[in-house]
């Protein structure tokens, strides 16, 4: 059922005529007005028009080509404005719709001769042609060549360009809104959460991400998600509408040829993803005109017939524990109550997404040990050198990281399996110090590091009867350089406690959406980052002999107990 990653096609695809941005330029004068149903706004496209600017004659070379850039902004009209700043031969040729890379517009340099300029600038990230962003490496860069040459009428115009286009990071906040977009997993028994960058534009922002759905999960995911949408599937009127807060989705026939849970998967699909937008309350689904039926599901189609699939952590997650030595206290409303005794001093403490077991690393982070939330019975798991805080999956699976060593997976059966790390360029399996599974137990967040470096990915964990592999690791900001703990603030966002060149102790907030960062200050003493069910922040600190945990409240952190390795449970 996974559907192939079609390329953007000028006709529907991602970036395509979609866009349309000259809707906003006026009403003309020279045609009627007439007028249809009136339709809900969707909020989510608003925007601050890009207008480009045609050449004027007499540009010189370096104009010709910073003009280019500033009109690769607009792309109404197939981008019509850009390529009047090409030559005639290679105006229809051009194909912007092969991938986005995205500069700092501040470190722009134009170097070269006249008939040969080379553009280059800091780069910041790229957004795939199905609307993907991935964050650039520290220190790279976007390099364009273009050659010029006079046309017959002496006036300077780009010759020869490679395809895609470049654009600045505020082109890029104008023209673009990201979302969440939601799979399932092989089995289509749990959501998995995905992201994506959709054009603003007239044709509105459901129609972009009900087509994002078709195209199929990110490259990363899809060995370990999938689409429910039978292959070919389309939208029969190639758009979405939205009235009086019910979007409406009309596939093609291909949905006819589903079972019931297909119906039932791609449905959640269409009402997580379109409920993201915040003028849509309701889907509407049928197939060519007819209503999509489903088993104790009605026509309108709301959070609450999928609420079960949910994505984010459990919402009754909110009492707080926290470690002292070898024992566990729960705080409520800073009344304690005393839950564990190890046998050894601890130092992190992670619960399975069912509350029932606790994973706990003992305090020189040698072994990893069990207990039954129920009862107080440590039982050794695992050991090793240098243990990271534990991390359960949804199959009661829990994986650490023993750094020097590699990544470890430790069974419900109480085996041990070696999890190989595909890293790419990222580094080796042996430099993860840390690893977070995500609440949809298929993405995973590890910090490499090579001694003097620190690298947050997000990748996704494939598994088999024999070999549990990381998958897809791709770097996701670009500022930080050391890495004290993350921790999921969301399942589109990941919060780390670390430092970046200022070599401040700080908390990043990243957002896996579009790469961009929040900053705040810590505690003194900062070591590890939590969240409870509701998404709120805490941090655990060491100042001297104090060990406290401070809770975030309005940018500024409040002490709320005493103790080290802060977690939640019901």
């Amino acid at each position: 059922m996974k559907l192939r990653n079609a390329k953007l096609r000028l006709t529907g695809g991602f970036l395509a005529l979609t866009f349309l941005l000259t809707g906003c330029a006026g009403i003309p004068t020279s045609s009627q007005v007439y007028y249809g149903e009136e339709i809900s706004e969707d909020t989510s496209t608003q925007f601050v028009r890009v207008i480009a600017r045609p050449p004027s004659e007499g540009m010189g070379p370096e104009e010709i080509v910073r003009g280019f850039l500033d009109a690769s902004a607009d792309p109404s009209e197939n981008y019509g404005i850009a390529r009047q700043y090409l030559a005639v031969e290679i105006a229809g040729k051009w194909n912007p719709l092969t991938g986005i890379e995205i500069y700092e517009s501040s470190t722009v340099e134009v170097t070269g001769d006249s008939a040969a300029l080379n553009v280059t600038a800091g780069k910041i990230g790229t957004i795939s042609d199905l609307g993907r962003y991935q964050s650039g490496d520290p220190g790279a860069e976007v390099s364009k060549s273009f050659d010029l040459e006079q046309d017959s009428a002496g006036q300077w115009r780009i010759g020869n360009l490679s395809d895609g286009i470049l654009l600045s990071s505020g082109d890029v906040d104008r023209s673009f809104r990201s979302f969440p977009i939601y799979f399932f997993n092989t089995a289509l028994t749990s959501l998995v959460t995905d992201t994506v960058l959709v054009p603003v534009s007239n044709s509105g922002a459901a129609t972009s991400l009900v087509r994002s759905l078709l195209d199929g999960p990110s490259p990363y995911l899809s060995p370990v998600a999938t689409s429910a949408f039978p292959v070919g599937t389309a939208l029969t009127y190639g758009s979405v509408p939205i009235t009086n807060g019910v979007a409406q989705v009309d596939l093609s026939n291909e949905v006819l040829g589903a079972d019931e849970q297909t119906r039932r998967a791609l449905s959640a699909q269409l009402v997580w993803t379109l409920s993201t937008l915040s003028n849509v309350s309701a889907v509407q689904i049928s197939v060519s005109g007819q209503p999509l039926a489903l088993d104790n599901v009605g026509s309108l189609q709301t959070m609450q017939d999928w609420q079960s699939l949910s994505t984010s952590p459990n919402q009754d997650q909110t009492v707080l524990n926290v470690i002292r030595n070898e024992k566990i206290f729960s705080v409520i409303n800073e009344a304690e109550n005393l839950k564990y005794i190890s046998q050894t001093p601890l130092v992190f403490a992670s619960p399975d997404l069912t509350d029932t077991q606790i994973a706990t690393v003992t305090a020189d982070r040698k072994s990893i040990q069990v207990t039954n939330s129920a009862e107080s019975n440590f039982k050794l798991v695992a050991q090793g050198d240098q243990i990271s805080k534990p991390t359960w999956d949804r199959d009661g699976n829990i994986y650490f990281s023993d750094f020097g060593q590699g990544v470890r997976e430790v069974m419900p059966d109480g085996a041990i399996r070696v999890v190989s790390v595909d890293a790419s360029t990222l580094g080796t399996s042996n430099q993860v110090k840390s690893v977070a599974v995500s609440s949809d137990g298929v993405r995973v967040a590890v910090v490499l590091s090579n001694g003097t470096q620190d690298v947050i990915a997000v990748g996704a964990i494939f598994k088999t009867d024999s070999e549990t592999r990381i998958i897809g690791l791709h770097r996701i900001e670009r500022s930080i350089t050391s890495v004290r703990d993350i921790v999921w603030s969301s399942p589109t966002s990941i919060a780390a406690i670390g430092s970046d060149e200022s070599k401040s102790d700080l908390l990043f907030d990243v957002s896996l959406l579009d790469g961009k960062t929040k900053l705040f200050s810590t505690p003194v003493g900062a070591q590890q980052v939590s969240v409870d069910g509701t998404g709120k922040l805490y941090i655990s600190a060491v100042d001297g002999t104090n060990q406290l945990v401070y809770q975030q409240s309005f940018g500024s952190w409040a002490q709320i107990a005493s103790g080290i390795g802060g977690f939640f449970t019901n």
